[in-house]
């Protein structure tokens, strides 16, 4: 739908700036298992970055031909967490057949494993992360549209207004806008998609993926 609000179907191109994916730093399904798929493909390993406050490692990966997009691949530190968040996250990965994650369709596979709603609910007291990779799995957390690729939009705000006009909820953390031009880099997002969740007791709506500018 975003798509079309931006004006896929007059013909604009619609660039996918990056996809972001997530993990635990847990074999079979560490970061590097997952770059793997995209080091297949041509892709070239970028900068690397720490997130100390909320436990992460990330990696970026471009493709040579510039044409597809970036790929973030980020891995929770889970020795770094709690005790009782270890324990969770180690059971939830034991689910995990080693033979899936070298499956082409890993990366957008879901869910390997069982959760209650009650476990994903005491994760996201300590890591929102974890309770998010625990609900949904193996798919993209967020996509990023290129406003530097639009041809009829100029500017964030214009882009966060259109979208407001649209029924959708622009991400107010910290502004709707975050950084500037002088800084060279100004982007917004949407809030996550609330989504029916079939946890293994009951179903929930709980928030997904967004949408990045």
């Amino acid at each position: 739908r975003i798509h079309k609000i931006l004006g896929a179907e007059e013909g604009q191109a619609i660039v996918n700036d990056h996809i972001a994916l997530r993990t635990f730093n847990l074999d079979p399904v560490r970061l590097d298992a997952l770059a793997e798929h995209f080091l297949s493909l041509g892709y070239q390993q970028g900068g690397e970055y720490h997130f100390e406050a909320k436990k992460l490692y990330a990696r970026h990966y471009e493709h040579p031909s510039r044409e597809l997009p970036k790929v973030f691949i980020s891995e929770l530190l889970v020795e770094k967490c709690s005790p009782e968040l270890q324990s969770v996250v180690k059971r939830l990965v034991e689910q995990v057949r080693p033979e899936a994650v070298i499956a082409d369709d890993f990366l957008y596979s879901g869910r390997h494993w069982e959760v209650d709603y009650e476990t994903y609910r005491k994760l996201m007291q300590e890591s929102e992360y974890a309770a998010w990779m625990a609900a949904w799995g193996y798919r993209a957390n967020h996509f990023t549209v290129s406003i530097n690729h639009l041809d009829q939009f100029r500017s964030v705000p214009e882009i966060n207004q259109l979208l407001k006009n649209h029924g959708y909820t622009v991400n107010a953390s910290g502004g709707e806008v975050k950084g500037s031009p002088a800084e060279l880099l100004e982007q917004s997002s949407t809030m996550a998609d609330r989504v029916p969740v079939a946890f293994s007791d009951q179903t929930v709506t709980i928030p997904s993926c967004f949408y990045e500018f």
